[in-house]
């Protein structure tokens, strides 16, 4: 056809053939570039994908990992307690002094995990002692009536604890709760974890968690980036977040009777041949069997999501077809250079900025981190921060961060803070802040100066929220009446503090206390207005006691003791302790039948050691008694002191 319109030996036939040439030249080279060339660059999104697969399971590993290792720990947070002991010691079943601590223990843990469905003390037949509920996650928790109570011999799960030795902690399969034989719908998953506990090797009972898994397993579910689930070792689908899945009744296969299995929404795809020749689902998986250690095999699987990979090659498959066009236009040499380094350079480039970009969405969702100028003013807060703190962003930057400090906190703490970081050095420590809402969390600060050409320029601090940990550590070393440290942890503190003393030089400080005719004070007023007065006579004496080494103990009834490691002579112990013993009686508490003041008074004996002083603990325990009697026998309302 073409040799008719224009005859062979025309020049403009030949110029014709070399263009039709060129132009199909251009056209099969930039063909095979767009193939290759996209062949390659998904190939490494592939990797990029892998690599992100690997770091999504190692996070979700992890995060499951410390959320049974929380449990774990309220489980040692209640079994570590001297009345724990003495309760394992004495019946369970009886309602005793130990049984209600425990108890008190028990809901307080409660109270800090909303996770937690059931905590629960089974006797050795069997039998609930202790039994902690809660409905939902969103409802509190309450104890279940000792009527209510019910014998759990006949579970698997009794069965199974008994057998195991000291020490072993024992989990459950991840299940749906049940209740009278059948599925409580909406569907709980659960998962249980509990401890067997021996005296004298024989089986006393068991401790035992159920734990609401429905938030967790939601949290390991999200991502962005893969279609997750949880499967067993023999393929059956725990939960999910699979394409395909949930109109399908792909979860919970096992207990719900369902067919499928893990390789149902895997082998389903119903894109064409030569879209799965270049996007190749790649299936990841790790093991969980080292964390939740029972028999189910359980394995996490992600699949990485095709709508996913399209979003993140669109670009490149644009550029590529911008770049055929080009290579047809224009002369293929310069086609050729044009289109090599540009498109490398710009799938870099969007590589970086998505990784940066993602980084920085994680360091603002969950790490909390603030910003502030050299006068301590906010400059920045991440996301996380703000929730921690009930404040939003808008209300802290620019605020300085005082506006977080607790009251009872003394200066003197900043004041050392201040002076470490304005030195250009960094600081880490304890630090308790103050909610929107007044309640108070408990952080571990870790502040480093900002930097520019050598000049500090203002300071990051990067935080961790111990806010559960020291309330549990509070509850197991605080007396439950009046809130004065009690008698198991003084004996901790005691000789710690005398060997520091002595260690560093400095003066050390001891006293007895308690509350002059107590005994009269009860049988006149009552028990009730006797809690009440111990009580008020602790917060008193606590004013006084501000310093980073001072402490109050309860060890007796209405005896107490004080120990303060920061006075400078023993005449300043002294008038430090009689203004305690004025500051009681200026409560003005009615006494009627006290003998030496209208009012509640204590009489106190001191006991400063200086550096030459060698008395042992028992003799300093001993020595502090007796000054006490001393000043009980001499007319009590009354600090007698002495000096060693």
């Amino acid at each position: 056809m073409l040799s008719k319109l224009i005859p062979k030996t025309s020049k403009y036939h030949y110029r014709l053939v070399l263009i039709m040439l060129f132009v199909a030249v251009g056209f099969i080279i930039s063909t095979i570039s767009i193939v290759v060339s996209g062949y390659y660059q998904l190939n490494t999104i592939h990797k990029e994908f892998d690599v992100s697969a690997k770091r999504t399971l190692a996070y979700k590993k992890d995060f499951i990992h410390t959320q049974t290792d929380n449990f774990r720990n309220y489980l040692r947070a209640v079994d570590r307690t001297i009345e724990f002991e003495r309760f394992i010691q004495s019946n369970p079943t009886d309602s005793t002094q130990e049984k209600k601590q425990i108890t008190s223990i028990m809901m307080a843990i409660a109270h800090s995990d909303s996770n937690i469905m059931q905590f629960r003390f089974l006797g050795k037949h069997g039998c609930e002692a202790i039994r902690i509920d809660r409905d939902s996650i969103a409802d509190s928790p309450y104890q279940v009536d000792e009527k209510d109570l019910q014998n759990k011999a006949d579970r698997y799960y009794f069965k199974d604890v008994k057998k195991m030795t000291k020490g072993t902690i024992w989990f459950s399969k991840i299940d749906l709760n049940m209740e009278r034989g059948e599925i409580v719908q909406p569907i709980k998953p659960t998962l249980r974890i509990a401890k067997p506990y021996y005296f004298n090797d024989e089986f006393r009972g068991m401790l035992i968690i159920n734990i609401f898994m429905e938030k967790i397993l939601e949290e390991v579910m999200e991502s962005e980036l893969f279609h997750v689930a949880i499967i067993d070792k023999d393929a059956h689908i725990l939960t999910n977040n699979l394409r395909g899945y949930k109109e399908n009744h792909g979860e919970w296969t096992r207990y719900l009777n369902s067919a499928k299995d893990v390789r149902y929404a895997t082998d389903q795809d119903e894109y064409t041949f030569l879209f799965n020749l270049f996007f190749q689902k790649q299936h990841s998986n790790i093991e969980l069997s080292d964390i939740i250690k029972n028999d189910e095999g359980l394995k996490i699987l992600l699949e990485e999501k095709t709508e996913k990979l399209m979003e993140y090659t669109k670009d490149i498959v644009d550029y590529m077809i911008v770049m055929s066009l080009i290579i047809l236009l224009v002369s293929l040499p310069i086609a050729i250079i044009l289109s090599r380094y540009p498109l490398r350079l710009h799938d870099e480039l969007k590589i970086f900025k998505d990784e940066l970009e993602e980084q920085l969405k994680i360091i603002d969702k969950y790490v909390y981190m603030t910003s502030t100028d050299l006068d301590g003013n906010i400059t920045d807060i991440s996301t996380a921060y703000t929730k921690l703190s009930g404040y939003s962003k808008d209300e802290l930057i620019g605020e300085n961060h005082r506006i977080l400090k607790d009251p009872n906190t003394p200066d003197s703490f900043y004041k050392k803070m201040w002076l470490t970081i304005l030195n250009g050095k960094s600081w880490s420590g304890e630090i308790r802040n103050i909610r929107k809402n007044g309640e108070v969390f408990c952080i571990i600060a870790h502040i480093s100066p900002i930097l520019d050409d050598g000049n500090i320029v203002g300071y990051t601090s990067i935080r961790e929220n111990i806010t559960d940990q020291k309330l549990i550590e509070e509850i197991s070393i605080k007396d439950e009446l009046t809130g004065a440290y009690n008698r198991r942890f003084f004996n901790q503190i005691f000789t710690k503090e005398l060997k520091r003393a002595r260690r560093k030089g400095d003066i050390f400080s001891i006293a007895m206390l308690d509350i002059d005719y107590f005994k009269k004070y009860n049988d006149t007023y009552g028990h009730i207005k006797g809690d009440e007065a111990l009580q008020k006579v602790v917060k008193q004496v606590s004013r006084r006691l501000q310093r980073a080494g001072d402490y109050l103990f309860r060890v007796g009834g209405e005896e107490f003791i004080i120990i303060c490691s920061g006075m400078k002579n023993f005449e300043e112990a002294k008038t430090f302790s009689s203004k305690i013993v004025k500051s009681v009686e200026d409560i003005g508490l009615e006494h009627k039948t006290s003998e030496v003041s209208d009012f509640v008074t204590i009489s106190l004996g001191l006991l400063v050691l200086t550096l030459s002083c060698s008395m042992d603990e028992d003799t300093v325990l001993k020595r502090i008694d007796e000054l006490l009697y001393s000043a009980k026998e001499g007319g009590r309302n009354q600090a007698i002191s002495q000096s060693c």
